[in-house]
């Protein structure tokens, strides 16, 4: 009869009542709870930017001009970095050919891809790095030269304000270099060179110039002069220090550690180790990275072509500094347009576009954020806030007046406020709809009057077999 089995319907809809409820708990990413999903970082592909008429070299770097958010590109022109282009003592071979006679340094429009500025003729000879510093100043690096370059473009494209290193003439001591890849500004307008290719080591400067400390060891396999042990490589060894990037809230720096195929982050203040990271989506090689203050910290990384049995593909990764998490992708939609040589990665300050820069073919993509995920800042390091105070006034003026700055408790009590609320909502949702579901099964299943049917003998058969 239907008063037969009322316990057994009650049984399984409690349970299904408890499954609901736990189902509809939120669920914790880690890191503190300031990671976002990987859907909050992921990028389309922006096609058919820039627009240019010409061809352009093999494209070594990309950078952002933040005094006029212009995306600026150091290409190599009629130069290409071939076999026979250094001698087994990094020797240029190629002197006597004259140093390029394109542009190699051109400003380009991020909305439009119009181009905007062009520079750089008659100067390099293979060029490598691109920073632009928060005084507008460009520092470029030449692998020929063995040289760093800073340009105060407001007053002259033609002759740099300081230039590093000796012309053609590389060494290991503190006035030269062997092939160097990159550098890094500070507010207080001390730098850091990545020296390079041969020497393995990051060199930090005054202002001026003048070199304050060093650190690091050549640890790439074709050029070190010593054995390893074996097991993971120790920190502090490079095998070719190929990007740098600051992290501000941290008083970090984090170095592109290339044929390890990881990122090692130090203390600006001393060079000291602080932490690396790696993941097995990256590969065993990593060409750069870049640092955005968002979502308690995010390093944008691209690697390159991988020459081992299990090789990745080569793609754009996002990690979480707080946990080392892959939280993001960034890479080409089609195989049109599929990344082979990648060189270097710009990346705007609100993570909204990325920009990267290919060796061959020698093009630049973009890359524009799908999602806008949620801003939660970390407080500012002691050491961190005395590194910026000499220019925090400079900074103020770039606040644009329509932003609001809220403190990082304010984001994560909100944050938490939030999350707590649809959660305690979804399980209210979740009681009620149960409810209303036993009730009307119990007036439909317990509570019917009126003659046997033939056709429900065989779920009560059913429910005996189950």
């Amino acid at each position: 009869m239907y008063t037969s089995r009322p316990t057994e319907v009650l049984k399984l809809m409690a349970f299904w009542c408890v499954l609901s409820v736990v189902a509809a708990q939120p669920t914790n990413l880690g890191g503190g709870g300031t990671e976002q999903s990987s859907s909050n970082n992921e990028y389309g592909y922006v096609s058919s930017w820039p627009i240019l008429d010409r061809k352009l070299g093999s494209v070594s770097a990309v950078a952002i001009d933040g005094a006029t958010g212009s995306v600026v590109i150091f290409h190599r022109g009629s130069h290409v970095w071939g076999a026979a282009s250094f001698d087994l003592d990094d020797n240029f071979l190629n002197a006597t050919g004259g140093p390029i006679t394109q542009h190699t340094v051109l400003a380009f429009n991020r909305t439009t891809g119009s181009l905007l500025q062009e520079w750089g003729e008659n100067i390099f000879y293979m060029p490598h790095g691109l920073t632009i510093d928060h005084e507008r100043n460009y520092w470029l690096t030449d692998v020929a030269l063995h040289q760093v370059f800073k340009f105060n473009v407001t007053r002259s494209t033609k002759e740099p304000v300081l230039a590093l290193g000796e012309r053609f003439q590389h060494g290991n001591d503190l006035y030269h270099f062997c092939k160097p890849t990159s550098v890094a500004v500070l507010p207080s307008g001390e730098f850091f060179v990545a020296d390079g290719y041969c020497n393995g080591r990051i060199v930090k400067y005054t202002p001026d110039g003048t070199p304050i400390l060093s650190w690091g060891r050549n640890s790439f396999v074709l050029t070190r002069q010593f054995n390893l042990p074996d097991g993971p490589v120790p920190e502090s060894y490079f095998a070719i220090p190929h990007a740098l990037t600051l992290v501000p809230d941290r008083a970090l720096l984090c170095v592109a550690d290339r044929e390890q195929g990881r990122v090692q982050c130090f203390h600006t203040a001393n060079g000291t180790f602080h932490s690396q990271f790696s993941d097995s989506e990256i590969g065993t090689r990593l060409f750069s990275v870049k640092y955005v203050a968002q979502d308690g910290g995010l390093l944008y990384i691209i690697n390159g072509p991988q020459f081992t049995l299990d090789r990745r593909p080569i793609i754009g990764t996002i990690l979480a500094m707080g946990s080392g998490r892959l939280v993001g992708h960034f890479r080409p939609d089609n195989m049109g347009h599929a990344f082979s040589n990648p060189h270097e990665l710009a990346v705007t300050d609100d993570g909204a576009e990325v920009y990267v820069a290919e060796l061959d073919p020698q093009l630049v993509h973009k890359f524009r954020r799908l999602t806008t995920p949620t801003i939660v800042t970390l407080p500012t390091t002691v050491e961190a806030r005395q590194e910026e105070q000499a220019s925090s006034a400079a900074l103020q003026t770039q606040v644009k007046p329509e932003q609001t700055i809220r403190s990082p408790s304010a984001d994560v009590t909100s944050s938490a406020l939030t999350v707590g609320t649809i959660g305690v909502f979804s399980i209210v949702s979740t009681l009620l709809v149960t409810s209303f579901l036993v009730m009307l099964l119990s007036r439909v299943i317990c509570f019917r009057n009126g003659p046997d049917r033939t056709d429900e003998v065989a779920l009560q058969n059913m429910n005996e077999e189950i």
